[in-house]
């Protein structure tokens, strides 16, 4: 039998969030993020490109080799787009007139310039040096076309999951540390509204953490003498997402900015300032009447709607799809049409 303070939270559907969890799971036990499943392959034509740290590379050279629905999921090109790039574990390697071994890390960050990118690296020591024979042998594995590629410096990206093709190869030890992308940390934060909106919220942080979401929640991460100020700000600044769960008294805490969420909403506002365009803080709406109230300062951002009635489900693998920067698959683009009488 359900705990009495989960009791309502088990009731409110016919799926009820005890269920939802387990539904989560079973559907998303297995899910790969981007970065699992895709990676970076840059080669380049300079022999000492992969020592400095640093790599430059004009824009018509990106997607080169890229399958067009692998590309279709990093266009356009908004800072989204290159977050989820540089989140891909690399594969660094050289025109193949240079015989030098490719290598494996990760972009570290991306600076735009009027011709082209500015990359800043890091090779994982985790990983072995790949010999170009042997790079050559996994071609095929890594997707890599072996007439031309090898032969052109570009920037691809591949629905490849490279730290397996590694693994097999027998090219990583225990030190490596690179391959495995870092699950996106998040903070929820939420008014104290009763025992039930805890366990609630609770429950929400439970499936979050099942689809691989690193939670940092106050019921979990403090306790008796911890200075509240400090987390609310280290969580808000630290985290790469907040969550901002909104009911009616959150809301009105905001507006009021009064006790611990006031606090945190001046954090907010300060980052918001800073940076325009962040997506950084999501709206999660929970609360009993319509129109939905929002918080001032997130008034046109695309909230999650997990009140009583809304398909709850849904609507956390929105979220969790979200803090993956997992973009939805384009169709094709189909060609330009003619019409008979119109002209080109």
């Amino acid at each position: 039998m359900l705990p009495q303070m989960y009791t309502k939270i088990a009731r409110r559907s016919r799926h009820g969030i005890m269920t939802v969890i387990v539904t989560l799971a079973d559907r998303f036990g297995d899910i790969v993020s981007i970065a699992n499943s895709h990676y970076n392959l840059l080669v380049s034509w300079s022999p000492d490109a992969w020592e400095s740290g640093t790599w430059t590379l004009s824009k018509d050279r990106l997607f080169e080799y890229t399958n067009d629905i692998v590309r279709g999921r990093f266009e356009p090109l908004s800072p989204d787009a290159f977050e989820r790039l540089q989140s891909l574990p690399a594969l660094f390697a050289y025109e193949q007139t240079c015989n030098k071994p490719a290598r494996v890390g990760r972009i570290t960050g991306i600076a735009h310039r009027y011709d082209g990118y500015g990359l800043s690296f890091e090779l994982d020591s985790g990983v072995a040096p790949i010999l170009p024979a042997h790079l050559e042998s996994l071609q095929q594995a890594l997707d890599i076309d072996p007439r031309y590629e090898l032969h052109r410096t570009h920037w691809a990206v591949k629905e490849v999951a490279l730290a397996s093709v590694m693994q097999n190869a027998g090219l990583v030890n225990p030190q490596a540390t690179l391959l495995t992308p870092t699950p996106p940390q998040v903070f929820l934060s939420y008014s104290h509204d009763s025992v039930e909106h805890k366990a609630w919220v609770q429950q929400l942080a439970l499936n979050l953490r099942n689809l691989g979401v690193d939670v940092v929640l106050d019921q979990w991460h403090t306790g008796p003498g911890d200075d509240l100020a400090a987390f609310m700000q280290r969580s808000v600044t630290n985290s790469d997402f907040v969550v901002m769960v909104c009911t009616e008294s959150y809301v009105s805490k905001i507006v009021n900015n009064t006790g611990g969420v006031g606090f945190e909403h001046n954090l907010v506002t300060g980052q918001l300032l800073r940076e325009l365009d962040t997506s950084k803080f999501i709206p999660v709406i929970r609360q009993s009447a319509w129109p939905r109230q929002v918080i001032p300062s997130l008034a046109t951002r695309y909230y999650v709607d997990l009140s009583d009635g809304q398909p709850f489900r849904e609507g956390v693998e929105a979220l969790a799809r979200k803090l993956h920067k997992m973009a939805p698959v384009l169709p094709p683009l189909g060609p330009r049409p003619t019409w008979p009488g119109f002209g080109v």
